[in-house]
């Protein structure tokens, strides 16, 4: 009988497993090759064996948010495919595929990708979508994410959520995606460049001009910011505080950096592990509003003297002012987001209070945010994948060899 896999080929990480998998037992596969100082050439999760993390270069096969290179693409996928280090043993003609890709792909870079999978992989059927555009089919779980919390009789749901506004942010972006009747409304769809490595990289120069010279240590720095990083819900509040009180816990840490010795990553010191090490035997880092000033640039662009782009709460008013007048009200008491950059504390109960300031007093305003956002999309589609309707949009190899190439591009293109 054949399976169902599910691949949601992100920027930083691919998340993929069968349908009939648990969530929890979903494969993350970070989505690039490296080289170390002393020139051994990585895959994907082989980064992981290594201890000095120093001075490691990337190529990533997404850039801007479209698959570029499928010459470094096809190495990971079969890495993902076959690896012991992932453990899936998939056997593409044996299986089908719903892969989630960025929207507004552009049209030949999607080709190629259908191309690979249809004539390179041998995979028997495709559906192709943005992640967001699962989120709808997974109405059951939605509605226990808002807050606050409404009783509806959703009984009466045969499919999927009406109205639907996602808000995914990754790496490379953030997307503003609204979903009217199970479809992507494209009109609507809005990018907001500021996602996870733009946060790095601001994190990479406050403490390269602050502290120490991080400028080659990308995964160190990743890892301070998913570690040590904040959404504050009142910016100039948590400035005052820092500057009248130094030795503020809530928002000043200290970080112990890696010795590739006792640690490789490095990790946050908490009280308990001060009475477990010596103070000179560690080199602290000592992160004052840098924790949250640069997630403040998501909303306040011009932090970072970014002046000619507007935040990410303008841009979602101009994404939901492009919709019909009517499911306004409906779309904003409907949102769901989901990516890497929510794991930040607060991130998304700052913009629900941001978005309550600039859109009209009578419209209801819930966020939902799930317990792992990185995953969601991958949860939702696995709820598509049993439904009788994927059954029926999606393009089997048949299909594409009898239409041709641009045959999937006509299904699940965009359509401005």
């Amino acid at each position: 009988m054949s399976s169902t896999v599910i691949l949601d080929n992100g920027s930083f990480n691919i998340k993929v497993g069968y349908n009939t998998a648990d969530v929890k037992d979903i494969k993350k596969v970070q989505n690039t090759i490296c080289r170390t100082k002393d020139k051994k050439l990585l895959i994907s999760n082989q980064i992981h064996n290594v201890n000095d993390i120093s001075g490691i270069t990337f190529k990533r096969p997404i850039e801007k948010g479209n698959l570029v290179s499928w010459e470094v693409e096809k190495q990971i996928w079969d890495y993902a495919f076959t690896s012991r280090d992932v453990d899936l043993d998939v056997d593409p003609s044996d299986t089908h595929l719903i892969l989630g890709e960025t929207p507004f792909t552009l049209p030949q870079l999607s080709i190629n990708t259908d191309q690979i999978i249809f004539e390179e992989y041998g995979f028997q059927s495709l559906y192709r979508n943005p992640m967001a555009g699962f989120i709808p089919w997974n109405y059951g779980k939605n509605e226990t994410l808002y807050e606050p919390k409404i009783e509806n009789d959703i009984s009466g749901i045969k499919n999927y959520a009406d109205f639907q506004l996602v808000i995914d942010s990754g790496f490379n972006a953030t997307w503003i995606i609204p979903i009217i009747r199970g479809v992507v409304y494209w009109r609507g769809v809005r990018k907001f460049e500021i996602g996870g490595r733009f946060l790095s990289g601001v994190l990479r120069e406050y403490v390269s001009f602050r502290h120490y010279n991080v400028t080659d240590e990308t995964i160190l720095v990743n890892n301070i910011k998913e570690k040590s990083c904040f959404v504050s819900l009142d910016y100039n509040e948590s400035l005052k505080m820092i500057k009248q009180n130094k030795n503020n816990k809530d928002h000043i840490i200290e970080y112990v950096l890696p010795d590739f010795n006792t640690t490789t990553q490095g990790y946050v010191l908490t009280p308990e592990l001060k009475q477990k090490y010596k103070p000179q035997e560690q080199q602290i880092l000592r992160l004052y509003d840098e924790r949250f000033s640069v997630p403040e640039t998501i909303f306040h662009p011009e932090i970072v003297n970014v002046n000619n782009k507007p935040g990410l709460v303008e841009t979602i008013m101009d994404s939901i002012y492009t919709l019909p007048e009517l499911i306004r009200p409906l779309i904003v008491s409907n949102i769901i987001v989901i990516g890497g950059n929510f794991e930040m504390e607060n991130f998304e109960k700052r913009l629900s209070n941001e978005l309550k300031i600039v859109l009209p007093v009578e419209w209801d305003v819930r966020i939902g945010k799930p317990s792992n956002p990185t995953t969601y999309g991958w949860e939702s589609a696995k709820v598509f994948s049993e439904n009788e309707s994927y059954r029926n949009v999606r393009v089997s190899k048949q299909d594409y060899e009898e239409h041709g190439s641009q045959w999937c591009q006509q299904r699940f293109g965009f359509q401005l």
